[in-house]
C-alpha cells in the first residue's frame, strides 16, 4: 500500500511539473496593439487636419497615418510581444522643427496619446530669450482674400499681415525690429495699390497693410522686402484676385451660332445661343455668373454659368413648340422667333437682352422665268428664279446654289457645236452667308446665258441645270430651249 501512494504522489508530481513547462512555453501571445489620438495646435488646442504620423519600431516604419478633419490619427502595430515605438512627426508646415514621442505598445492592446504642436510664429519658453536678425518674410494671409473692382458695392479693401522670422524661425523682436517694403508685380493697371507702402514691423515681427483695389479686374502679386545689413530678404509673392463688377446693360451681348437654323419640322437639332457678359469698365463679369435663358419656340437650357472670359452658351434645341402661329416673332412672322438671356446686374436691376432666330425648312426652287428660250446667234437671256423654303424664307449658311448650261451635240458631226456662257456668282456657284431676311441675293437670284459661238454655227439644244446643295436638303430644276 505504502508503494502505491508514493507512486501515485510521483505520477502527480510529474503531471505538475508537465502543465508548468507547458505554461511557460507558451509565452506572451502575438497580436496587433494600437495607439490612437489626436493631434493638436499646442497653443489653441484647435484640430490639426493633413498631419502625416509615423510609427517606429527599432529602424523600420511599421506604419503611417494622415489626420482627418479632427485631427484623429491611428497607428497599427504587429507585435509578439511589449515593445516600445516612436511616434514621429516631421516638417508640418507652420509649426517647428520635428516631433519625436515615445510609448509602450503591447500586443492586443489599444493606447492613447495625443500630440501637440508649436506654431513657428510662437515662442515657446521662459519669455527671456530674444530674436536674431531677420532673414525671411512670410506671409500671414489675407482678409478677404479676394476683393472687386472700385465702385460696383463689393469688397474693395483686402488686409495682408507678414511676419519678418530669424534663422530659426522665431518673429523678430522689437530690437531687430525693420522696415518692409511692399510692391505689386504684374496686376491689371486699373489704379490698385497697397498702403503703407513702407512699414515697420512691430514687437513681434509683423506688419499689416491695406491692399486696394482699381476700376480693372485681374491678379495682382504683392511682394514684401527689407534689407538687413548688406542683405535684402524677400517674401514669396503673395496673389490676390481682383474680381470684376456686376454685369451692365452696355455690356451684355446675346448671339447665335446660327441665326437661320436649318430646323423648321425636325426635332431635336441644336442651335448653340452664346452670351458675353462684361462690368461698367468692361472686364469680363467675375467667373460663375450666372445667366437665364428663355425661348419663344423649342426648348432652351436654362442656365450657364460664365466663363473667366465672361463667356457662356446655350443650346437652343428644335421641337414644339415650333415658331408658327402665335408661337411666331411679330411682326416678323412664321419661322422667326425670340432667344432671351437674362442676368442680374448691380442692385438687382435686370441686364438682359435677346436675339432673333429663324427657323428654316426644307429648299425648294420656284419662279423660274422665263421657263424656256431661244437664243439668237451671238444674243443672250436674262433669267430670274428664288431659292427658299416653303415660307419664302432664306436657306441656311453655307447653302450653294450653282447654274450649269450643257449643249447637246449636233446631229452632225461635222458641224461646229455650240459654246455658251453662263454669268451667275463666281464661276457659276453662290454660297449662302447665315442670313434671315428674304431678298434679292438672299432668295432672289437671276443670271444671264449667252451664245459664245459668233459663227453661224447651226442651231443647238441646251439644258441649264439650277442645283441647290444645303442643310436644308437639295433641290433640282431644269430649263430647256435652243442657242443659235
Amino acid at each position: 500500500m505504502k508503494r502505491l501512494f508514493v507512486s501515485a504522489a510521483i505520477v502527480a508530481a510529474f503531471a505538475l511539473a508537465l502543465n508548468a513547462c507547458s505554461s511557460d512555453d507558451t509565452g506572451p501571445s502575438a497580436g496587433v496593439g494600437t495607439v490612437t489620438g489626436f493631434v493638436k495646435d499646442a497653443s489653441s488646442q484647435n484640430a490639426l487636419a493633413g498631419v502625416t504620423v509615423e510609427g517606429t519600431i527599432g529602424t523600420e516604419i511599421s506604419d503611417a497615418a494622415v489626420t482627418g478633419s479632427d485631427g484623429k490619427y491611428e497607428l497599427r502595430f504587429d507585435l509578439d510581444s511589449t515593445m516600445t515605438a516612436k511616434i514621429s512627426i516631421r516638417n508640418y508646415t507652420g509649426y517647428r522643427d520635428t516631433t519625436n514621442i515615445s510609448i509602450s505598445v503591447k500586443p492586443n492592446e489599444a493606447s492613447l496619446r495625443d500630440v501637440s504642436l508649436n506654431p513657428k510664429s510662437q515662442v515657446v519658453g521662459s519669455g527671456g530669450s530674444t530674436s536674431g536678425l531677420a532673414q525671411t518674410i512670410a506671409f500671414l494671409g489675407a482678409n478677404p482674400g479676394q476683393v472687386s473692382v472700385y465702385g460696383v458695392g463689393g469688397q474693395e479693401t483686402s488686409v495682408l499681415g507678414f511676419e519678418a522670422r530669424d534663422s530659426l524661425g522665431i518673429p523678430i523682436d522689437a530690437a531687430h525690429a525693420v522696415q518692409i517694403r511692399f510692391s505689386l508685380l504684374g496686376g491689371p493697371n486699373g489704379g490698385e495699390y497697397v498702403s503703407p507702402s513702407v512699414l515697420t514691423t512691430n514687437a513681434i515681427g509683423r506688419a499689416f497693410i491695406a491692399f486696394n483695389s482699381g476700376i480693372r479686374a485681374g491678379v495682382v502679386q504683392v511682394v514684401a522686402s527689407a534689407t538687413v545689413g548688406a542683405r535684402t530678404i524677400t517674401s514669396a509673392p503673395v496673389r490676390l484676385v481682383i474680381n470684376a463688377g456686376f454685369a451692365v446693360q452696355d455690356h451684355f451681348t446675346i448671339s447665335a451660332e446660327k441665326f437661320n437654323f436649318p430646323s423648321l419640322g425636325i426635332s431635336g437639332l441644336r442651335d448653340k445661343i452664346g452670351v458675353l457678359v462684361g462690368d461698367r469698365y468692361s472686364n469680363p463679369v467675375v467667373q460663375g455668373t450666372a445667366v437665364y435663358f428663355r425661348t419663344g419656340a423649342g426648348v432652351v437650357q436654362p442656365t450657364v454659368f460664365t466663363s473667366v472670359d465672361g463667356q457662356g452658351a446655350a443650346d437652343l434645341i428644335s421641337g414644339n413648340p415650333q415658331p408658327l402661329g402665335v408661337y411666331a416673332a411679330q411682326p416678323y412672322g412664321n419661322g422667326y422667333h425670340w432667344v432671351v438671356a437674362r442676368t442680374i446686374g448691380e442692385g438687382g436691376a435686370a441686364v438682359q437682352d435677346s436675339v432673333l432666330i429663324l427657323w428654316s425648312g426644307a429648299s425648294n426652287i420656284s419662279t423660274v422665268s422665263p421657263t424656256t428660250f431661244n437664243i439668237p446667234n451671238a444674243g443672250f437671256q436674262d433669267f430670274t428664279f428664288t431659292v427658299s423654303d416653303y415660307l419664302g424664307h432664306p436657306l441656311s449658311a453655307g447653302t450653294k446654289i450653282s447654274v450649269v448650261a450643257t449643249v447637246a451635240p449636233p446631229p452632225n458631226p461635222d458641224d461646229p457645236i455650240n459654246q455658251v456662257l453662263v454669268g451667275f456668282g463666281r464661276n457659276g456657284v453662290i454660297t449662302l452667308p447665315d442670313v434671315i431676311v428674304s431678298g434679292q441675293g438672299t432668295t432672289e437670284f437671276g443670271f444671264r446665258l449667252s451664245d459664245g459661238t459668233t459663227s453661224n454655227a447651226p442651231p443647238g439644244a441646251v439644258t441649264v441645270s439650277i442645283v441647290v446643295e444645303s442643310q436644308n436638303g437639295s433641290a433640282y430644276r431644269t430649263i430647256n430651249g435652243i442657242c443659235n
